[in-house]
């Protein structure tokens, strides 16, 4: 891993909660049990705990990842000068092709999201996989950031080689298939689109905040393969548990929290869980006026793989469950991407239903639910 390049101000953690709220009871993966020259030995009583737990609850912890609690400050400071140190008229100039092409490279301004009629307070900075090529670097990064690409670089390529690389061991072992057979889908560098991205919530108003009920991102799951969270103080994440009740992540320094996505559901026959999850209002009175940041890796299978349940893996085909009209329109990773970046907080059409809460519209082909 780097060392510091660029001296840019010192992120400020907010104060912890020490208050205690109905939080999630998830798993943990000591991320050092995972070994060999290929992360290929798995001790067969992680890949039991770990594969109920995802299919159960769809969200882990993840411990021993090999990242000091200084390398992952750093990046949060440089989270905050990706926002703070950054000017609005270069946010502007370097912004995402969010409805365009499905793409969130770039800057994602706040008020592009619309939660009942109410604009998002929410910023975020993200460079694909293709991100660090030298003809892509100016276009993609703003000069105040420029000191910095090599550095934000490597972190990313340690969350995929490394971190990405043994959870998808553990899952390719879950399904009874080869330790390398997930990676095969996932490491062929000429067609990486994974998301690196920094995150700043801001809070919203009083009045915001009521007509949203407190819902500050909306329900969902996420598109990807596996996505990882470092961890922060401020209470805010929650996850629907398989009791159809929502609960807090709890705070745990240093820790990844870990989730599946989409991608994962479907080659997995729905076997393992892409659970939703929202952000709300920190349930602490004093979290409030706090200012969220994120750091987010969201992992990626190639751009071409056809999301449909593995042929080869016993445990996808023994839930007998098919996706897009039973694989004859399967996208591929980058075809659901896009489609799912395209649609998300566009209220576009959609179907209400549990008396409003929920509601649901088609995607691809596939129903795709949102939780208010």
């Amino acid at each position: 891993m780097p060392g510091i390049n660029a001296d840019i101000p010192r992120w400020q953690y907010p104060p912890t909660s020490d208050k205690e709220f109905d939080y999630a009871k998830l798993e943990t993966l000591d991320l050092s049990q995972i070994t060999g020259s290929e992360y290929e030995n798995v001790p067969a009583e992680v890949v039991q705990k770990i594969g109920d737990a995802f299919a159960r609850d769809g969200f882990i912890y993840a411990t021993n990842h090999g990242l000091s609690s200084e390398q992952i400050h750093r990046q949060f400071s440089i989270a905050q000068h990706a926002f703070d140190g950054v000017s609005e008229a270069d946010k502007a100039r370097y912004a995402a092709k969010i409805l365009e092409e499905g793409d969130f490279t770039g800057y994602k301004p706040r008020g592009h999201w619309k939660l009942r009629g109410v604009r998002d307070q929410i910023e975020h900075f993200s460079l694909g996989g293709q991100s660090y090529t030298p003809e892509r670097r100016e276009k993609i990064f703003p000069p105040a950031l420029a000191p910095l690409v090599d550095e934000i670089e490597e972190f990313t390529e340690y969350n995929h080689d490394h971190i990405y690389r043994k959870i998808l061991t553990v899952l390719s072992l879950v399904l009874k298939l080869p330790p390398n057979a997930l990676w095969d889908l996932a490491s062929n560098k000429d067609e990486r689109f994974d998301l690196f991205r920094y995150a700043l919530y801001h809070p919203p108003s009083p009045d915001e905040d009521v007509k949203t009920d407190g819902v500050r991102l909306q329900g969902h799951t996420d598109f990807n393969a596996v996505s990882l969270l470092y961890s922060q103080p401020i209470v805010s994440l929650q996850v629907l548990m398989p009791d159809n009740v929502w609960r807090y992540v709890r705070h745990v320094p240093d820790a990844l929290v870990i989730n599946l996505g989409d991608a994962m559901h479907f080659i997995s026959g729905g076997y393992l869980k892409q659970t939703i999850h929202r952000v709300v209002s920190p349930p602490d009175a004093s979290q409030v006026p706090y200012r969220r940041m994120g750091v987010f890796y969201f992992a990626q299978f190639n751009r071409s793989t056809r999301l449909t349940p593995l042929a080869a893996s016993p445990v996808a085909a023994s839930t007998g469950t098919s996706f897009f009209d039973n694989g004859r329109k399967s996208p591929t990773a980058w075809e659901w991407e896009c489609s799912r970046v395209k649609a998300y907080g566009q209220d576009g059409s959609k179907k209400t239903i549990d008396g409003g809460h929920e509601e649901e519209e088609m995607i691809g082909g596939e129903k795709v639910v949102h939780y208010n």
